[in-house]
């Protein structure tokens, strides 16, 4: 047996994933345990899960792969330092640095000391932009293929592309620090007055409210040019991290002042800039996928990193990128690279091996029948068990109640896909303000997904064929708007997630029967936690969000908890 263990930790999104001689036998984020937000510390909590799960011991370890590799770091850092000496706060941010890589560098006798004296597996230190791309490329099944991957930063790029041909990555392009497109687009986010490093996508969903009034000046801010991004020091300075970022005089003299963070609703001005940013990191992402679909025969692109969380620069890929395939990680970000590291060793120390094709994104943390009937007892709770889970819970959804769903392992990624999922009825215009304002608390500007089976997909979304993890925008098909209003967003596009039996039969069955009762195959989907929170874990953790908001109803087959009273029911 060949165990392998990829680990991430110490930046952001920190996650640990287990393959098993070439089966990826589980993966999970430490936010999921800690209860905090994209949390960065050690994944203690992950790693003993992963190994409770899979019934392994310390000793049972043979290969650690890590998602950094700090030399670079830190001689990227004092490579820099001298251009910035005499820049104001240049000595903290770069005291940070060398700090933050000491700090990667300590992970084995981190990990020692929380496994023990038998923990003594190889360590493997794995160049972060190529533990995405190898993310991507293990969850497209391991085929040939185009590779872009974007971010924020790793040791000292932000992009690389090229091509995986019969197992070898070949490189062709990297964008070096500190040109970054997750950088520019993090801090177009702190410009809007959200938080960076955490609400991109709430740009990403306000720019489809205004127009491309400033893409001429975002345009000369970042652009793309032979395969790599290329981002003007003169208008935006990015060099000292994304929480210094500053815009010149001249950009900030014809966007006019930041919003501040707690500002009231962002104004038209506010979604004229998202808009313009957008459009202008969708322009430059383009310029690179079009220079690799010059040079590579493949027909599938597999994209990785953080920027690949922009579901509506997918889309865009998709449509005009010229590959027939466009698959980005379901983890892009830097939980997945506990994945992709993992897989760059398994190549190196297990050749003979093949990588088992992956199957799911259910690999998280689940919970025994056990575990869920007592934590229920505790709670001192009653529920039902119908007979017909799903249709009760598809009736229940189409007389406008708001249903959360908690079953199996919980989803890798940031995404729910049907296993800690609310849902709510597509139908209803309300609905979307509803989920907002009395169950999620948060922005009336951010849209949210349908999830539709997979066999109707083409009837609601235009050219939507697959799309399982909801990574992609579609736009809704003409005249379906007004079906399904409260999961098309104000650009008429959606975030699709398409469901099959075979990937997730309690999950398909819902929509099914709320097909069946309405003649609509979709619902609305969204995550079951409320802002700040990481997607519920345990069964307490359901059933305290479930309480704690304007939830209806919770589905936890196959028990069935019902509120007395719901959001004003209707026909």
């Amino acid at each position: 047996m060949t165990a392998i263990l990829g680990v991430n930790c110490y930046k952001h999104d920190a996650a640990a994933a287990l393959f098993i001689n070439g089966v990826l036998a589980g993966a999970s984020e430490e936010e999921r345990f800690s209860r905090r937000k994209h949390d960065a510390d050690y994944p203690e909590k992950a790693i003993n899960y992963l190994l409770a799960q899979a019934g392994l011991k310390p000793s049972d370890i043979d290969h650690v792969a890590y998602y950094m590799r700090p030399d670079k770091i830190r001689k990227e850092t004092l490579r820099a330092f001298p251009g910035y000496i005499n820049r104001k706060g240049s000595v903290k941010f770069f005291l940070g640095q060398l700090s933050g890589s000491e700090k990667m560098r300590s992970i084995p006798g981190r990990m020692r000391e929380h496994l023990g004296e038998s923990f003594a597996p190889e360590f493997h230190f794995i160049d972060h932009h190529r533990a995405h791309a190898w993310s991507a490329w293990f969850g497209a099944g391991c085929r040939d293929a185009a590779v872009f991957t974007m971010d924020g930063a790793g040791e000292k790029h932000s992009s690389l592309v090229g091509s995986i041909t019969g197992g070898e990555l070949k490189e062709y392009r990297r964008t070096h620090l500190p040109v970054s497109p997750g950088l520019f687009y993090s801090a177009v986010t702190r410009y809007l007055g959200f938080t960076p490093d955490n609400d991109e996508y709430k740009v990403m969903g306000l720019s489809s409210y205004g127009k491309p009034v400033y893409l001429d000046l975002f345009r000369r801010i970042i652009s793309a040019e032979d395969g790599r991004f290329l981002v003007d020091s003169s208008l935006m300075d990015v060099s000292m991290g994304v929480h210094h970022a500053i815009f010149s005089p001249e950009v900030l003299s014809i966007l006019g002042e930041p919003r501040k963070p707690g500002d009231e609703e962002p104004t038209e001005r506010h979604e004229n800039i998202a808009c313009s940013a957008q459009r202008a990191i969708e322009e430059a992402g383009l310029a690179i996928v079009m220079f690799l679909r010059q040079r590579i025969d493949h027909d599938l692109l597999v994209i990785a990193g953080g920027v690949a969380l922009n579901c509506v620069m997918n889309g865009l890929f998709e449509r005009e990128g010229g590959f027939k395939e466009i698959y980005p990680f379901p983890a892009p970000n830097d939980a997945g690279t506990s994945v992709g590291a993992a897989v760059a060793v398994h190549r190196v120390v297990s050749p003979e091996t093949p990588l088992k094709k992956l199957e799911t994104m259910y690999l998280g943390s689940g919970f025994s029948m056990e575990d869920i009937s007592a934590d229920i007892e505790m709670a001192k709770l009653s529920p039902t068990t119908p007979e017909n889970l799903p249709e009760t819970v598809a009736e229940m959804i189409s007389r406008g109640l708001v249903v959360a769903v908690y079953q199996g392992r919980t989803e890798f990624g940031p995404r729910a896909l049907g296993n800690r999922s609310i849902l709510a009825d597509p139908r209803r215009a309300e609905m979307k303000d509803i989920v907002n304002g009395v169950v999620k608390h948060r922005e009336g500007f951010r849209p949210f997904a349908p999830a539709c089976i997979q066999e109707d997909a083409g009837k609601y979304f235009l050219g939507c064929v697959k799309s399982s993890h909801m990574i992609k925008t579609y736009p809704v098909v003409e005249g379906m708007a007004s079906v399904i209003p409260a999961v098309t967003h104000v650009d008429n596009t959606a975030r699709v997630q398409t469901v099959t039996r075979e990937e997730n039969a309690f999950y398909y069955d819902i929509i099914k029967e709320f097909g069946k009762i309405t003649g609509i195959s979709v619902v609305l989907n969204t995550s079951f936690n409320i802002r700040g929170e990481p997607i519920v874990n345990t069964p307490i953790d359901a059933i305290r969000c479930f309480y704690g908001t304007g939830i209806d109803v919770l589905a936890m087959p196959p028990f069935l908890f019902v509120k007395k009273s719901g959001h004003g029911e209707k026909s």
